[in-house]
């Protein structure tokens, strides 16, 4: 196949393109940056995937910017794809889109019912998108939404794995509280071979991945702790200390979860789960080998 990713030079699409090219695909990537990808040639891709955007940034609060990257952008690449006879376009949305946080002492909970509620700039945004691009499918075009968890692997920029490294590598003993509370995750190449089998099978619909488990805080920085070399120590006595104080921002933004329903995330019979959590941790934060 041949297949163009909107969104240069990111963590993501640089992922999938190395990944789709080693599965026998032809991949481009444009620049979407500024208005020169309107002049390209759409009619030899079969698919486009969709990955740029604004993600949470905090000195950006103006809802035009996020409305003119997150949702008129790709609306336009969609039209542009669609009418240049591109039959399937793939647009990379966010759990964002329910307006539900971390939750403590459980987690927080989303399946096949669960509505889109979004509370920040973002996960309306990226609602917003969805509404706009859905209605542009028909017999001939294919809109597929992707709504991952928090994304993580090698040299992945994103701060939740980095924040958790940090925290396991310097803090000689963690509490050990709240392990009924699971995050949803998914490793790159889990979510580049979801990609994969979303455009070869040209498949329809509105898919929410998650890695083979969703984790407590206290069972990932035990994984963290094996793939940096460093045997963790954690406290029941101060885990017990910690549980009061669970409606604390930082309490629940180390401990909180918010997790997939195993129901909602088994697309492709979890064929596209290539790697599993234990071992995708240990592939993220193992060091480099001198």
């Amino acid at each position: 196949m041949n297949v163009l990713i909107s969104g240069a030079d990111s963590y993501i699409g640089t992922h999938i393109e190395d990944w789709l090219k080693n599965k026998g695909h032809e991949v481009s990537c444009v620049d979407v940056r500024n208005d020169d990808w309107k002049k390209s040639d759409f009619t030899s891709f079969d698919a486009i995937i969709h990955v740029a955007g604004i993600v949470h940034r905090k000195d950006i609060t103006d809802w035009e910017i996020y409305k003119k990257v997150n949702v008129d952008l790709p609306f336009e690449i969609a039209q542009k794809a669609k009418s240049e006879k591109v039959k399937q376009f793939v647009f990379f949305s966010s759990m964002s889109v329910y307006g539900i946080d971390k939750e403590l002492p459980n987690s927080g909970f989303i399946d096949e019912n669960t509505p889109l509620n979004p509370t920040t700039l973002y996960g309306k945004s990226k609602a917003v998108a969805e509404e706009k691009l859905i209605p542009l499918e028909d017999e001939n075009f294919t809109v597929s939404i992707v709504r991952p968890p928090n994304v993580y692997g090698k040299n992945c920029k994103g701060g939740y794995i980095t924040n958790f490294t940090a925290i396991t590598r310097k803090v000689p003993v963690i509490p050990m509280a709240f392990e009924d509370a699971k995050q949803s995750m998914l490793y790159i190449d889990n979510l580049c071979e979801l990609c994969r089998l979303i455009v070869e099978s040209k498949a329809a619909g509105v898919f929410t991945p998650q890695d083979d488990i969703s984790v407590s805080a206290v069972k990932l920085m035990d994984s963290i702790g094996k793939g940096i070399g460093k045997k963790v120590k954690f406290s029941k006595f101060f885990g017990k200390c910690v549980t009061p104080f669970l409606g604390i921002s930082v309490v629940k933004k180390v401990y909180g979860g918010l997790e997939y329903s195993k129901e909602s995330s088994s697309c492709f019979e979890n064929k596209y789960i290539v790697v599993p959590f234990d071992e995708a941790i240990i592939l993220t934060v193992k060091p480099d080998e001198k």
